[in-house]
C-alpha cells in the first residue's frame, strides 16, 4: 500500500518542525524598563501590560505597579548586556575521579539591597516597604558672609522630599534661617508640612490633600505656628515638562505671639502649585496659598513659593529661591510683607 501524506501528519510536521525552532532559539522576557515620573520618582522593572491609559510594571521590591502614562516623563528600555564569546574548544579530557560527596549547609538568602528609595527598606517589613521606598528629595544649604562697615551673616538649610505609590503621594517640607547683622538677631525662623495626596476618579485628576505643618519667626514675635487642612484639588494641566495644580479647602490656623494676644481661627485656603522643566535641566517650581479667616475676610495671609534649580553635576544642584509672606493683621510693630531671598547648593537623593 502506498504512503500516504494526510492534512493531520502535515499539521503534526509543521508544528513539531516549530517546536524545534523555537527550542533553537533564546528565551526572551519581558521588557525591563525604568520610568521616570514627573514628580522626580524613578521605577524599574518588567512591563507587565500596557494600554492607551497606562503601563502595568512588577517590581522586585513593590509588586506590581499601575502607572498612568500622564504621570511618566520619560521611558527607558533596560539593554541586557551582550554576551560575552564562547571560549575556543579544547580537547577532550576524561572526567576527574567525582570528590565524595561533603554536605553543606543551605545559603542564606542575601538581603535585597538594590530595592530604590530610602534607607528604612532593609529593616522595613513587606506590607510596609511600599510606605518607606522611593522616597526621593533635595537638601540646600547656603550663605550670605559680608564684613566691613555692616557685617552680616546670613545661613539657610531647606530640605524637602517626595513619595509616591499607586494613588498615594507625600510631600514633605523644611526650612530654616539664622542671621546677624553688626552682631545683632537679624534672622531666626523655622517652618516644617508635611502634605498627603491621593487621586480619587478614574483619570486621576481630581484628588484629596490633607495638609499640616508648624513652625516658628523670632523676628516677627511669632513663637509659633500650627496649620492643619483638608480639601480638594484639580489637575489643571498633565505635560511631560509641565503640570499645574489648584486647591481649595479649610484649615484650622493657631498663631502664637510672644507679646501679642494669640489668634486661633478657621480659615478657607485657595492653593495654586506649578512645576515647569523649562529647559533640559533647568527646573521651576512654584506654590501660591492665599488663607482668608472665614468670620472675617478681611485677616488673611498669603505665601508665595518660587524655586529654580539647575544641576552643576550628577547630584549637585545650585538653586535661587524666593519666598513672600503676607499678613494683614500682624503684631505691633512688625511689617505686613517680608520677602525672603536665597541662594543656596543642593544635593539630591
Amino acid at each position: 500500500m502506498p504512503f500516504q501524506v494526510t492534512k493531520r501528519s502535515r499539521r503534526t510536521d509543521a508544528l513539531a518542525l516549530a517546536l524545534l525552532l523555537l527550542a533553537g532559539l533564546p528565551a526572551w522576557g519581558a521588557d525591563k524598563v525604568t520610568i521616570t515620573l514627573r514628580n522626580g520618582d524613578r521605577l524599574s522593572g518588567e512591563v507587565s501590560s500596557e494600554d492607551d491609559e497606562r503601563v502595568v510594571i512588577k517590581s522586585l521590591s513593590l509588586g506590581k505597579l499601575r502607572i498612568p502614562k500622564a504621570d511618566i516623563a520619560k521611558r527607558e528600555t533596560v539593554v541586557p548586556p551582550a554576551p560575552t564569546n564562547a571560549p575556543p574548544a579544547v580537547a577532550a579530557t576524561p572526567p576527574p575521579k567525582p570528590a565524595p560527596a561533603v554536605s553543606t549547609p543551605a545559603p542564606v538568602a542575601a538581603l535585597k539591597t538594590n530595592a530604590p528609595g530610602f534607607f528604612l527598606t532593609g529593616w522595613a517589613p513587606h506590607w510596609l516597604q511600599p510606605f518607606t521606598t522611593n522616597w526621593h528629595g533635595n537638601v540646600q544649604l547656603g550663605m550670605d558672609l559680608g564684613f566691613g562697615t555692616s557685617d552680616r551673616q546670613n545661613f539657610y538649610v531647606n530640605a524637602s522630599a517626595n513619595h509616591s505609590w499607586n494613588r498615594l503621594r507625600n510631600f514633605a517640607d523644611f526650612h530654616s534661617a539664622y542671621g546677624l547683622v553688626n552682631k545683632q538677631q537679624a534672622a531666626d525662623r523655622s517652618d516644617g508640612s508635611l502634605k498627603t495626596e491621593t487621586d480619587v476618579d478614574e483619570k486621576r485628576r481630581i484628588y484629596a490633600y490633607n495638609q499640616g505643618g508648624a513652625g516658628y519667626d523670632v523676628i516677627r514675635q511669632l513663637e509659633l505656628e500650627f496649620h492643619e487642612g483638608v480639601g480638594m484639588g484639580y489637575k489643571i494641566v498633565q505635560r511631560p515638562k509641565l503640570t499645574v495644580n489648584t486647591e481649595l479647602g479649610l484649615q484650622y490656623e493657631s498663631l502664637v505671639y510672644l507679646s501679642s494676644p494669640n489668634r486661633s481661627y478657621m480659615s478657607l485656603r485657595i492653593g495654586e502649585n506649578l512645576t515647569w522643566n523649562v529647559l533640559e535641566k533647568l527646573n521651576v517650581t512654584q506654590r501660591l496659598s492665599v488663607s482668608p479667616d472665614v468670620a472675617d475676610f478681611g485677616s488673611y495671609r498669603i505665601r508665595f513659593d518660587l524655586g529654580v534649580s539647575y544641576p552643576l553635576f550628577k547630584r549637585m544642584t545650585i538653586n535661587l529661591n524666593v519666598v513672600d509672606e503676607y499678613d494683614s493683621r500682624p503684631p505691633a510693630g512688625i511689617d505686613r510683607n517680608e520677602l525672603q531671598i536665597q541662594s543656596t547648593i543642593g544635593l539630591t537623593f
